[in-house]
């Protein structure tokens, strides 16, 4: 029985690059701290945002909701929104809603 991992979510930046990764199980209780990091890796606007997905091992529907709103307000303003290297079950979570038709979804970041 493998034990669940607090949620962490940090922002780093490189360049034009903001990068988000997010670790651990996003749920509801983790939310409004994935809004807040978006929000700091949104500002200022940078040419590519990546939101990096390896190390998330659960994610909800109020997570993928967070995520579906950055990726609208990215296309909105010309900036690009990338998911990187999710998980396997984020994956397939992404596959079975066919979340992953709308978002760039990539194994590795260049």
């Amino acid at each position: 029985m493998s034990v669940s991992q607090p949620f962490s979510v940090t922002v780093s930046r490189e360049g034009d690059r903001a990068t988000v990764e997010l670790r651990g199980e996003l749920d509801m209780s983790g939310t409004d701290r994935l809004r807040l990091a978006l929000e700091q890796a949104e500002e200022p606007p940078t040419g590519l945002l990546v939101l990096d997905l390896s190390h998330l091992d659960f994610i909800d529907s109020t997570g993928l909701e967070v995520v579906l709103r950055a990726a609208r307000r990215a296309h909105e303003s010309g900036r690009r929104l990338i998911v990187a290297r999710p998980s396997r079950y984020v994956r397939r979570l992404l596959e079975l809603t066919a979340i992953d038709q709308s978002l760039d979804v990539v194994e590795d970041v260049v």
